[in-house]
């Protein structure tokens, strides 16, 4: 049986954390200084400044942040974000031939823009690549996916990203973390005199919404970032405390703020997104804010009606094509890998072309996978547990043979999927001090979850509060808690066995609430 000591023990063994005076220098990047002094000759020349971003939540921070930043230094700079649906991921050709500059920066991208590299070089075109994603690597002359070796990297007047840094501690940061390291390195460079803590409330919500783990200098970043959200400083975060009137946390971003700026650039175009972190007027800000939320509701409808089409899949690979919103695949291959808790892959249908996104669980490494069947592939690109792609509708049949054959040489330990439950839990345990217990361990995420708690219980009484949600009263030695389980379709029984999470109800002053994940 679990204690609060107990709990406390094992949280405070899981987590690293830096005073942010400890935070890793911006000089251990590699190139960082090299790309700072070549903006500031561009900015003492009135040089044609363009960024290029990303339409996901963690490219357009690192696009807000550059803005944000160069709007303090006086100096004007054009910022492109790629639309989903006519560009494509990152700098492609297409998005070049719209540019005209005389320096290139990309955020949350570049790091395998080898044609576009090349073609800035041919138009006199500086470059400079700021990412986070893993690069592709050389051995003996050919390409390789491995945690060691010669990187291949674009032909770039600067290259900025942790994983080609050998000197910088912390390797996975996100995108905007970079972006905001490049704007220290170029305060350093111009001596101002720029808090650049207050771009972590922009920072917290890219870390979350890529998934970074919340340990290092991510965690001291997201608390930093969650105390600037929480008093509303920017017009974008008065219009969030405006809407959802309440204290942000960690599972806020992940939760209800991230879907809502991602659906964005999967519905629409993320510039709406963009346009809302940087708003200088807190009713424009809302504005875009419903118009988000309208986006996000149109996602999950989109979401909804895709997942129900999709047939019973029995392969150890999962790979579908449809008729499917391409701003969903993404989001339609997670649904399948929680539902069948195997590897997923979603295309949507573009003619001869189909587009997908994939997504893993456990230790099935799909960017390998993948990779080892590129002869098949037009495109590729991602990580362990994420990847996009796309191939010729002839390929599909091959390449679902080809991830089959492979997967069935990982055993069933391969594909599980850690929950984190930390042991069994009494009721004489369960209250404000265990509550203020956890909470002084968040924000919780990837690499710090939350923690879940196995549960035995008499039902005392039960009652239905709309669409299969469901609060209980639970009894357990004459302790009385409160429960709450959605979306709940099967029946309860006169006692229970089940997995929870312990939560906070604040309606009525402050009290404990057991949150019911499933019944065991």
């Amino acid at each position: 049986m679990l204690t609060k000591a107990k709990i406390k023990e094992i949280l405070s063994s899981r987590i690293e954390e830096l005073s942010s005076s400890n935070l890793p220098h911006f000089l251990l990047l590699n190139d960082i200084q090299k790309a700072a002094k070549r903006i500031v000759k561009a900015l003492k020349n009135k040089e044609k400044t363009v960024i290029v971003g990303d339409y996901d939540v963690d490219g357009v921070s690192s696009s807000a942040i550059m803005k944000l930043f160069f709007e303090k230094i006086g100096y004007e700079i054009e910022t492109v974000i790629p639309d989903r649906f006519k560009d494509g991921y990152g700098l492609t050709l297409g998005v070049l031939d719209k540019i005209q500059a005389d320096l290139i920066i990309t955020v949350d991208n570049g790091i395998t823009s080898f044609e576009a590299a090349e073609i800035c070089k041919e138009r006199g075109i500086d470059l400079i690549v700021t990412d986070h994603h893993t690069p592709l690597m050389m051995e003996n002359g050919k390409l390789k996916i491995e945690n060691e070796g010669v990187f291949k990297l674009p032909e770039a007047y600067a290259v900025v990203n942790p994983k080609t840094s050998p000197d910088f501690p912390f390797k996975e940061i996100c995108g905007a973390e970079v972006a905001w390291y490049l704007c220290g390195a170029i305060k350093n460079e111009m001596k101002l005199k720029i808090d650049l803590r207050e771009f972590t409330d922009i920072l917290a919500l890219a870390i979350i919404a890529d998934i970074m783990p919340l340990t290092h200098m991510n965690r001291t970043l997201v608390n930093m970032g969650l105390k600037r959200l929480n008093k509303a400083l920017k017009p974008f975060s008065k219009a969030l405390k405006r809407f959802f009137n309440k204290e942000f946390k960690s599972e806020d971003i992940a939760f209800q703020i991230a879907p809502r700026l991602n659906a964005a650039g999967r519905m629409a175009h993320a510039g709406v997104a963009y346009e809302f972190l940087i708003s200088k007027d807190e009713n424009r800000a809302f504005e875009l804010l419903m118009e988000l939320d309208r986006l996000n509701n149109l996602r999950k409808e989109t979401e909804k009606e895709a997942v129900e089409s999709i047939e019973e899949c029995r392969d150890d690979f999962i790979l579908v094509k449809g008729d499917y919103h391409e701003g969903v695949v993404g989001i339609i291959a997670s649904r399948l890998v929680h539902k069948y808790k195997k590897p997923a892959i979603v295309f949507c249908e573009k003619g001869d072309t189909l587009k997908g996104s994939g997504r893993s669980l456990g230790n099935i490494d799909i960017f390998s996978l993948v990779n080892e069947c590129k002869e098949l592939l037009e495109g590729f690109g991602g990580h362990k547990m994420a990847c996009g792609l796309s191939l010729k509708s002839e390929n599909f049949e091959k390449l679902k043979i080809a991830l089959n054959d492979k997967i069935s040489n990982f055993s069933k330990d391969d594909f599980f999927i850690e929950d984190y439950v930390l042991g069994e839990l009494p009721f004489n345990e369960i209250d404000i001090e265990l509550l203020d217990i956890l909470e002084s361990y968040e924000p919780y995420g990837e690499g710090n979850p939350k923690p879940k708690f196995i549960g035995n219980a008499k039902v005392e009484h039960v009652q239905n509060l709309k669409d299969n949600h469901y609060k209980l009263i639970l009894s357990q030695d004459d302790i009385i808690l409160p429960a709450v389980i959605f979306r709940y379709d099967g029946d309860f029984t006169d006692r229970l066995c089940f997995k929870f999470s312990v939560g906070e109800n604040s309606y009525y002053g402050r009290s404990v609430q057991l949150i019911i994940e499933e019944i065991l």
